[in-house]
């Protein structure tokens, strides 16, 4: 198992994490954001840059395709969940 590879699950994890748990903050006009969740996946974004860089390193400055896939997919999921945390409610 490459190194990089824990990263990107760990990515993955995160980011699925946010589907369990919430910690709401309530703004001033009544509406509330997930201050969890918008924590919970700047781990994960971070996690994820990591794991490509190292994988960029470790191909000479390419990125094997699987972990181009899974990378996309990561950052298309945090986007998503990242949006809908911050989206006041």
């Amino acid at each position: 198992m490459p190194p990089f590879l824990l990263q990107l699950l760990l990515a993955l994890a995160l980011a699925g994490l946010t589907f369990v748990v919430s910690y709401p903050l309530a703004l001033r006009d009544g509406r509330s954001v997930d201050v969890l969740d918008a924590l919970l996946l700047v781990c994960a974004l971070v996690n994820l840059r990591l794991g490509w860089a190292a994988a960029n390193q470790a191909y000479g400055g390419r990125t094997p395709a699987w972990f181009l896939a899974g990378g996309l997919l990561a950052a298309a999921l945090i986007t998503s969940s990242m949006i809908h945390a911050l989206t006041p409610r």
